[in-house]
């Protein structure tokens, strides 16, 4: 009885070998695992923004035909305050959707206490980029996009050209995550105002796109 138990003592375990094994395939497993897993939270972030930003814009573009008001979009630092302003700072650290003005008023891209926030988004995820383009080239001055009691967005204000095309990127640039599907993502705003997401690379690169792809 004291030898078989002994000899049972003996064999319990992992001797060297077989731990050296396990942890290669542990290794071999992780290697192949972690950049699929990886790949896959980054484009599950970069999906979930581009809808944000889509809905953002849809919103903006409802509220206006049904408030028969002129809301605007732009960006603001200060999206979690009481009375946020636009704050002329890039999209990526945050926006506001406010009415702007009811006619015979005119937008003039300013809110205040007495109007209407009605919708407020924090700082995009970190890691994606912004390119803002108006229908023809990446713009210049003043980020905004106000839509009329029509639904359709102003082509410009103020001396400022409206923002209708949106390029996000990530650290993947154009690269193809499979099926033909970009990283990267476009939203483009028809001449109706109503947002497109296009999510093929053959799209977000295409020289169609005035914001130049990623």
């Amino acid at each position: 009885m004291l030898n078989y138990e002994k000899q049972r003592g003996r064999q319990a375990g992992f001797n060297i070998i077989e731990l050296m094994v396990v942890l290669f395939v542990a290794g071999i497993l992780m290697s192949v695992g972690l950049p699929a897993f990886s790949g896959f939270m980054s484009s599950n972030r970069m999906s979930t923004a581009a809808n944000d930003l889509a809905t953002t814009l849809h919103v903006a573009r409802t509220e206006a035909i049904k408030r028969r008001a002129s809301v605007t979009v732009c960006p603001s630092t200060q999206w979690n305050q009481a009375n946020p302003a636009c704050t002329n700072t890039p999209f990526e650290d945050g926006w506001i959707v406010f009415v702007d003005a009811v006619a015979p008023a005119l937008p003039d891209l300013a809110h205040n206490g007495a109007q209407d926030v009605l919708r407020a988004h924090g700082p995009m995820p970190n890691g994606i980029t912004l390119t803002l383009a108006d229908a023809d080239s990446v713009i210049g001055g003043q980020p905004f996009l106000t839509f009329g009691t029509t639904g359709f967005p102003l082509a410009n204000l103020a001396g400022n050209d409206a923002v209708f095309n949106f390029q996000m990127c990530d650290h993947r640039g154009n690269a193809d995550t499979g099926g033909g599907i970009a990283a990267g993502r476009w939203i483009r705003l028809t001449p109706t105002g109503r947002p497109q997401i296009h999510r093929e690379v053959a799209q977000v690169q295409s020289a169609q796109n005035p914001a130049n792809g990623c």
